[in-house]
């Protein structure tokens, strides 16, 4: 509903999709609001040299796993957890890559819980905190070379769906450091009403950032 401007990926990577959020959306400050084609050209650039060395990693590990050459079971696991927390930092079409690692993450989970049932609440806390670490939005914002400034974090999470708003929402309530607060997201709506956003997609936003997200009900 906010990027018109420009011809887009049907799955934008990180770089690309942070142009994508910014090309002309009223939540943006006026003057990053406008992308050209050089910037998208680079950030596509970027988006497949990242894919392509995760491609490499991924497959290189599995080899190893199913050639029983790595047999730490618990490295193993935070090996692949890592890997889908990077694939959602990445973004893009990692599909295939998310299957991989999420079938490789579900056969070390079912061994460790074989091997050490009375670890079993620990690792399944561990792992409802990486799910929440996939979000791409707080993976991309992870990243060292992130191309989401400091002070777009708010229109950067504005601009997603409502469902990872529910999700950014709830750890915010959850964690008293945790950035951006309630009053961050309220105040930036406000702003932007002013400006001409839309009233009611505004309310939906306020309404989704205290909403239990469905991640919570499965727990």
């Amino acid at each position: 509903m906010f990027w018109k401007k420009q011809k887009w990926s049907k799955v934008p990577g990180c770089f690309e999709r942070h142009l994508q959020r910014r090309d002309g959306n009223i939540l943006f400050p006026a003057e990053r609001r406008r992308v050209s084609k050089e910037e998208i050209a680079q950030a596509r650039k970027r988006d497949k040299m990242d894919k392509e060395r995760l491609v490499k990693e991924v497959l290189a590990f599995e080899a190893q796993v199913r050639n029983a050459v790595y047999v730490d079971f618990s490295s193993a696991l935070q090996k692949v957890q890592g890997f889908l927390e990077e694939a959602a930092s990445i973004g893009g079409d990692v599909g295939d890559l998310i299957k991989i690692s999420e079938h490789l993450e579900e056969k070390t989970m079912e061994y460790l819980n074989k091997k050490t049932p009375e670890g079993r609440h620990l690792l399944e806390e561990a792992h409802s905190l990486s799910v929440v670490a996939r979000t791409p939005f707080l993976a991309q914002r992870k990243r060292k070379d992130t191309p989401i400034l400091e002070s777009e974090e708010v229109p950067t999470l504005l601009s997603e769906d409502l469902d990872t708003i529910s999700v950014v929402g709830l750890a915010s309530r959850s964690f008293p450091n945790f950035r951006p607060s309630t009053a961050d997201i309220k105040r930036h709506l406000d702003e932007a009403i002013r400006q001409g956003f839309d009233k009611e997609y505004a309310q939906q936003i306020i309404n989704a950032w205290n909403k239990i997200p469905a991640i919570q009900d499965k727990a």
